[in-house]
Formats: C-alpha cells, sequence, structure tokens
C-alpha cells in the first residue's frame, strides 16, 4: 500500500488511532468480577477401538474439544486423572459413569469419547441428574479442517445439553492481515481477508486483491441466501470503497458509487440498512444507505449526522435496527455516542453521549441481546477494552495490562468478544467471555491481524 492511500486513512481516523508496544509474553487480564461459577467438566481421553485414526491424531481432536468446553465461560475441564481414567474404560456404564464416584471427585459432568474405524460416540453424564445422553456416530475423516468443524459442532451441542445455552464454537471469525512484502521498513503494506475458526484454527486467506482490503463484516445470514456474504474496505482503484463479498469468492465488486472515501461500513441485523464513514461532503461524516435483503441498493445514501471540524466513525447498529453507536470528537476528544437511525421530518436528531469516564473512546460494538457496547478507550495510556451496560448505565473495565486492545466485537451469545491487540511489529486476536478472567491469544504467525468481525454458524 503506498504512502498516498494510508494518509487517507489516518486523515480520517487520526484521533483515533494510536499504538504502545505489547509484551509477547504479557498476559492479558480482565476486570470484570465473574459472574458465573464454572462447572468442573471432566474430559477423558479418547477411546480407541479398531479405528485407524492414529491416537496423536484423536488427541488432537480432544484438544480442540477442550478448547472449546474451557472457554465456552460455563465449564472448567479439570486435569485427567489415572484412577478415573481406569473406570471409565469399563464397559459397564453403571461403573463408569458411577455418580457417587464422580460426585466425591467434585466433577458435576462426565465426558467419554469413543472411536470406532472413523466414528465418534460421545457419551456426557450429568453426575447430579445421573442422566446419560449419546451423541452417536459423529463421522471423522482424518482431514483436520474438517474434523475440526465436526468438534466445534459437538461442543455446541455438549453446551446446549449440558446447560441449555446456544454455543459459538461452530461460529468463524473475518479479519484483516497486513502484510509488508519488501523492506519492513518501507510503506508497502498489503491487506488481504481471512478467516477463522473461533479458536483461530483453520486460518484461510479469502481475498486475492494484491492490495490493501481491510475491516470485513458480515452480512447477517439470510434464510435463502445464507451467512457467507460480507462487506470489507478496499483501496485497489487509489481511494477506500466499500466492496460486497463472498467467503467463496477471491475478489469483491464495488457497492457503492459515491465520491470520496468510504469506510468502516456496519449492516444492521435485519439486513435493510447500511452505515458507514464518508467524506463526500467535505468531512468525515456517518451516512445510512437502506438495502434490501440480497445487499443491494434501494435509495440514495443520506447523512445522518456532522459536524463542523469534527471527524465520525465506527458506527454499530443496535439489535433491532434503530439505533447506532458511533464515534465523534465533537466535543473535543473522540467518545461514544448513540443516534437514532432514521432522519425524521428532514431533521437530524442530537446524538446522546456513552463514554463519560475515559477522554478518547473508539470502535464500538453492539451486543447482540442489545444490553451492551464494547469499546477500545485510552486508560492510564493505554488502550483497554471497555464495556459499556446499558441497562445499569455504568461503564466496566474488561481488560487490563500493557498494549493496544481495540476493535472489539459480540459474538452471537452476547457473553463472547474477539478484539485484537496493537503493536508496532505485530498484532493478533484475542479471545475472552465476561465470566472468565483471561483473554486467550488465537492467533500467531506473520502478518498484522486487525478488524476482527463474528460471523454465524
Amino acid at each position: 500500500m503506498h504512502l498516498s492511500l494510508r494518509s487517507v486513512t489516518v486523515k480520517i481516523l487520526a484521533c483515533f488511532v494510536c499504538a504502545f508496544a505489547l509484551e509477547a509474553d504479557e498476559e492479558i487480564r480482565v476486570e470484570l468480577t465473574t459472574k458465573a461459577e464454572l462447572s468442573p467438566v471432566y474430559l477423558c481421553r479418547t477411546h480407541s477401538e479398531n479405528s485407524s485414526l492414529e491416537p496423536s491424531y484423536l488427541k488432537t481432536l480432544r484438544q480442540v474439544l477442550q478448547f472449546d468446553l474451557s472457554h465456552s465461560g460455563y465449564a472448567r475441564v479439570v486435569d485427567i486423572d489415572t484412577i478415573l481414567e481406569k473406570a471409565l474404560h469399563h464397559t459397564d456404564p453403571n461403573v463408569a459413569f458411577n455418580p457417587q464416584r464422580w460426585a466425591k471427585v467434585g466433577v458435576s459432568y462426565v465426558l467419554k469419547g469413543v472411536v470406532q474405524d472413523k466414528k465418534l460416540d460421545l457419551f456426557a453424564f450429568n453426575v447430579k441428574t445421573s442422566s446419560l445422553k449419546k451423541f452417536e456416530g459423529i463421522p471423522l475423516s482424518g482431514n483436520l479442517p474438517t474434523d475440526r468443524r465436526q468438534i466445534h459442532k459437538l461442543s455446541d451441542a455438549i453446551m446446549k445439553t449440558l446447560f441449555g445455552i446456544e454455543g459459538v464454537a461452530d461460529s468463524r471469525l473475518l479479519y484483516s492481515v497486513q502484510v509488508n512484502n519488501t523492506d519492513p521498513s518501507s510503506k508497502d503494506w498489503k491487506s488481504e481477508i481471512w478467516e477463522c475458526d473461533w479458536d483461530g484454527g483453520n486460518p484461510s486467506q479469502i481475498t486475492y486483491e494484491q492490495n490493501y482490503a481491510i475491516s470485513p463484516v458480515f452480512i447477517p445470514a439470510d434464510p435463502v441466501l445464507g451467512g457467507d456474504r460480507y462487506l470489507y474496505v478496499n483501496y485497489k482503484n487509489g481511494q477506500p470503497k466499500i466492496y460486497f463479498s463472498s467467503v467463496k469468492n477471491r475478489t469483491g465488486k464495488p457497492l457503492l458509487n459515491l465520491r470520496g472515501n468510504q469506510l468502516l461500513p456496519a449492516v444492521s441485523k435485519q439486513r435493510d440498512q447500511l452505515a458507514f464513514i464518508s467524506d463526500a461532503a467535505g468531512r468525515a461524516d456517518l451516512f445510512i444507505q437502506p438495502i434490501d435483503t440480497s445487499g443491494a441498493l434501494t435509495g440514495k445514501p443520506q447523512q445522518l449526522f456532522s459536524y463542523p471540524r469534527a471527524t465520525q466513525a465506527s458506527p454499530t447498529f443496535s439489535p433491532n435496527g434503530k439505533k447506532i453507536a458511533f464515534v465523534s470528537d465533537k466535543d473535543g476528544t473522540p467518545r461514544v455516542y448513540t443516534i437514532p437511525a432514521a432522519i425524521e421530518n428532514n431533521k437530524r436528531a442530537t446524538p446522546s453521549l456513552i463514554s463519560r469516564q475515559n477522554r478518547e473512546n473508539t470502535c464500538p460494538s453492539w451486543s447482540p441481546d442489545g444490553t451492551k457496547l464494547a469499546y477500545s478507550a485510552k486508560t492510564n495510556g493505554v488502550r483497554q477494552i471497555w464495556i459499556y451496560d446499558l441497562e445499569a448505565e455504568e461503564e466496566l473495565q474488561l481488560t487490563t495490562g500493557p498494549g493496544n486492545k481495540e476493535n472489539p466485537c459480540w459474538a452471537p451469545d452476547s457473553l463472547h468478544i474477539v478484539f485484537n491487540s496493537t503493536d508496532p511489529d505485530s498484532s493478533e486476536l484475542y479471545l475472552v467471555n465476561l465470566n472468565q478472567p483471561e483473554a486467550i491469544k488465537i492467533t500467531t504467525g506473520s502478518g498484522r491481524k486487525h478488524y476482527p468481525t463474528w460471523g454465524t454458524k
């Protein structure tokens, strides 16, 4: 990417970007008090009976399931115990799943996996109720990307059975990966859109623009068109423009025919409105565009909010599509505001200030249940993830520690958040949920990962 292109983004978002070093081994901790007691779960070693799959491969699949459960926000996987493993090998279920034994060691649920040939049967035992559920005949191919997805689906089924909640392990993330293919000190950066599982597994490049593609956002899943469609920003024709694509395509198509720069798209859950930032009127303002469920434009864009000498950024819709949270520096420093998502009687509404505790706030994300906003706020010189509770009207700090944390995005369960760190040399994605006090790095490798967005299953 040439410097002239980067300067466009810098000009529009100058008030909202900063970088601080993140030590590679530093732990990112969470400030929120744990709100749910995690249930102890015993996940046994996978038993193999006449299977062509290697023990090391089955161990890898068990690790995938262990990650899913351990970071679900509801379960705590306890350590393997030799005596308990021996009991679980017993062919009599009354012995293997003896409730007194498991209650004595403080386990709430027991999971036993058995692989015969290339089929996995998993037994889920509720110690308190002495009930046993069997997930039967789960096909395994020996292909890790395919089998990882099967394990994620199984994990969500387990969460539904044990806890009565919809898991998110089978969902996926989009994000941008920025690389410098020449001299690391040069400005010749390129960026493509990538996809991965919720745990960072199965990373796969999905655009091949050979330019600068950033800030992807999924279009909410449609019953007919599915959930593979997304928007992103591309600089391939000089100025940043919003493009439309799907996960199966290698390149996208321009969506809007506006002059100037268009950035930071957001789509309503109802798939009927697109919000974005554009300088078509001379400054970085908040615009809204009607669309239909196919993603096609159905009218003309409207300037939803503008303010003299102010910069707007990062729109996000409320779940009902009636409000937009966004960032503006109209009062001197970037803060998070909300505004109605429609202009009534040709009169623009006055935004309501949300973030009051910190002076610099960016990248808001509205939770799918409508109760919270996550955003990045400069806190003691470092950007941290904060939560605004809309019901309690309270701001709470989520992360601590060195290094910027930016671009939070909620999972469909309104419990998990993905965000990226920001470091001059590297940037990775992290996963956290509101019930557990540790953010987990889920990506590694070359390239700087930014702008994660959460999709559906």
